[in-house]
């Protein structure tokens, strides 16, 4: 059995673009935090701090944000805080914003799922069975009769599907693995499995 680790895309600069746009709309949302002519001070005062924590983090991420657990607090605190809105805006009867909040809220913890679930790195398992690939919700397992050929050469693993599929990842901690032994045991499986 042969494991693989995925090169991680450095995910840093995309959170912090993340946490920016969700600074802006706490920014936005106090525009609408009034009731009859009187601003809701405690409300706007809550967002206001979040926005600019937010926004500051945002753009300092390298200083301030240098780990994905860090990214994974602020991302729960942005759903709480979201959530908060959304039963604000429910409770002043704007129904529309409080919805939007609600699902800007799931799509966050949909995506702090995601990323804790992908913390570790992600794998590519490959043994006389099966490959097990990771996918977005769940592995995807891959019989050897689905492929015409797997191949490895320095760190770019290759597996080409018989239904014109081609998939090339960029593989990582694979220095134990002999390259010539690994593309002959391909070899073996695939014609086997024909």
């Amino acid at each position: 059995m042969y494991t693989f680790g995925i090169k991680q895309k450095a995910r840093s600069n995309i959170l912090a673009a993340f946490h920016i746009l969700i600074a802006l709309i706490f920014l936005f949302d106090l525009a609408h935090t009034h009731e009859e002519g009187k601003k809701d001070w405690i409300f706007s005062a809550s967002y206001l701090i979040a926005g600019i924590f937010l926004l500051t983090a945002g753009v300092f991420n390298k200083k301030f944000i240098t780990s994905l657990p860090k990214h994974l607090a602020l991302l729960l605190f942005e759903s709480v805080l979201i959530i908060s809105g959304a039963i604000y805006f429910w409770s002043k009867g704007a129904s529309i914003v409080a919805v939007s909040h609600a699902l800007l809220a799931g799509i966050i913890i949909l995506f702090l799922i995601y990323l804790k679930k992908r913390e570790e790195g992600e794998k590519i398992i490959i043994s006389e069975t099966n490959i097990i690939l990771p996918g977005l919700i769940g592995d995807r397992i891959v019989e050897w009769n689905e492929l015409g050929n797997v191949i490895k050469k320095h760190d770019l693993l290759t597996l080409d599907f018989k239904n014109n599929k081609l998939l090339q990842v960029q593989v990582i901690n694979d220095d134990h693995i002999n390259e010539d032994e690994f593309n002959q045991f391909c070899r073996q499986q695939l014609a086997l499995k024909r």
